[in-house]
């Protein structure tokens, strides 16, 4: 196997912390000595003259340490002014592993290069990237390391040697799409379209510097509220007013409700995020049956997702009603395997807003490796849940405010929850979808008298005031 690096002669580039790793890693697991090099070229300019000297007197001695322990197989290493383009390529081409342990780094090509060149092989590369780059944020199919955690590093780097063909295939495909398409010279086409829309004569005025604070999450609301001001759901009670009815409404929420959704970390980067499985856990899917059996039921799934979506969770289910895209299109409850899906109306100027939004997020797609646009009947999304999480956050504030400046005279609003950021008309929401569904089952049966709405964020608050 050949582990591959290069780093220039400064204290920064954590080359130092590299090679102690390398030798740690030779000491600890003798099986891989006579089957691993590291090529490593030092890059050593000479513009940073004290920086260079004391970086090279360390780096010499890790180098002769490690020879002299484990010969001169294990390592080739070479002091060079540069290293060009034809070389570097060559080396990404042969190598199984690019390594960086830099301690501060910015936006490097050569990982790129990398990804470009592992990209047509039958058995890609694998890259193990330091935190501390701009690299470890937009590639993420690279393993990510922290420099100064030797355990961790190590432990990445005999998983990176001993990763299967399948895995390595899976992390160069996340992204060689996005790298073979961003270009220098859609960069600069980029820079100078900012430079465009960006205008300095028209500053904010100060009574506008600072933003309004957001609404409180359901969780910190649920923190901070005393028992006398927020009373729990009581099973019992729930279970009793059950029994004692027979005109009942169920409505649920769909992803962090029944489908178990797993948060945006915003300090682990993962490499899978999203929802915990393709539909409910089996006993709650059990559930759900049970209860569309009884036809005083009146059982409905409302999600945020698309049509497809909740349908290949839950359509299989007899008599269960679904709406999908926050309500704005919905499939009655039926006995019939076949499903017909009604849609309600929408801002008349949707195809406005849609086009113009689109524009807004197809330059943050370009800028955010992992993200993409998610297009439903009355919302349009940002889903930045597989980027690198801090990236992705940090994307998604800016898009929120950019947007909220472009569609100010639209009547729109902005959500930002759970890893997408959604625009959908100000009055459409799933309490709209809520309402329809109690006045529906209420002239069907001659009335309602038990309505259960569960919901497990912000996004459901206007289910439940349109219960009450």
């Amino acid at each position: 196997k050949i582990i591959c690096g290069i780093n220039a002669a400064q204290y920064l580039s954590g080359l130092t912390l590299k090679l102690l790793t390398y030798e740690k890693f030779l000491s600890d697991a003798p099986a891989w000595r006579d089957k691993v090099v590291l090529v490593q070229r030092c890059i050593a300019k000479g513009d940073r003259c004290l920086d260079e000297k004391m970086t090279l007197r360390e780096v010499r001695v890790v180098v002769d340490r490690i020879m002299k322990r484990f010969g001169h197989e294990v390592i080739d290493f070479e002091e060079v002014s540069s290293v060009p383009i034809e070389k570097r390529l060559a080396m990404w081409k042969v190598s199984d592993c690019f390594f960086s342990t830099e301690i501060r780094g910015g936006l490097s090509l050569w990982p790129m290069e990398y990804v470009y060149v592992n990209g047509s092989k039958e058995c890609p590369g694998v890259l193990i990237v330091s935190e501390f780059t701009a690299a470890c944020s937009i590639l993420n199919g690279a393993l990510r390391i922290s420099p100064h955690d030797l355990n961790q590093t190590l432990k990445t780097l005999d998983r990176a040697l001993n990763m299967p063909i399948d895995e390595r295939q899976g992390r160069s495909l996340r992204d060689i799409e996005w790298v073979s398409s961003s270009s220098a010279a859609s960069w600069i086409q980029n820079v100078i379209r900012d430079l465009k829309d960006s205008s300095p004569d028209e500053e904010a005025p100060d009574d506008k510097a600072t933003l309004p604070s957001k609404a409180m999450a359901v969780s910190e609301f649920l923190k901070t509220q005393r028992d006398e001001r927020f009373t729990r759901l009581n099973p019992s009670s729930v279970l009793s007013a059950y029994k004692s009815t027979s005109k009942r409404v169920i409505v649920l929420d769909f992803n962090g409700t029944i489908v178990i959704k797993e948060a945006v970390d915003s300090f682990l980067k993962r490499s899978q995020v999203g929802s915990a499985g393709d539909g409910p856990p089996q006993a709650a899917y059990a559930a759900l049956e049970k209860l569309c059996l009884d036809d005083n039921n009146t059982v409905f799934v409302i999600s945020g997702d698309m049509r497809q979506a909740i349908e290949s969770s839950l359509g299989n289910i007899k008599g269960m009603g679904l709406a999908s895209s926050n309500g704005s299109c919905f499939s009655p409850p039926t006995k019939q395997a076949a499903r017909s899906w009604l849609a309600l109306d929408i801002a008349s100027n949707w195809e406005e807003v849609k086009k113009k939004a689109i524009q807004i997020m197809s330059k943050f797609t370009a800028l955010t490796n992992g993200s993409h646009i998610k297009l439903a009947h009355s919302s349009i999304g940002w889903s930045y849940f597989d980027c690198d999480p801090e990236w992705g956050s940090l994307q998604a504030k800016h898009l929120v405010l950019e947007l909220e400046d472009q569609l100010a005279r639209f009547d729109v609003r902005f959500v930002n929850l759970k890893g997408i950021v959604e625009v959908m008309p100000r009055e459409f929401n799933k309490g709209v979808i809520v309402t329809k569904i109690l006045r529906d089952a209420a002239s069907r049966n001659n009335g309602v008298d038990f309505v259960l709405c569960m919901g497990d964020d912000i996004s459901d608050e206007k289910m439940f005031t349109s219960v009450m």
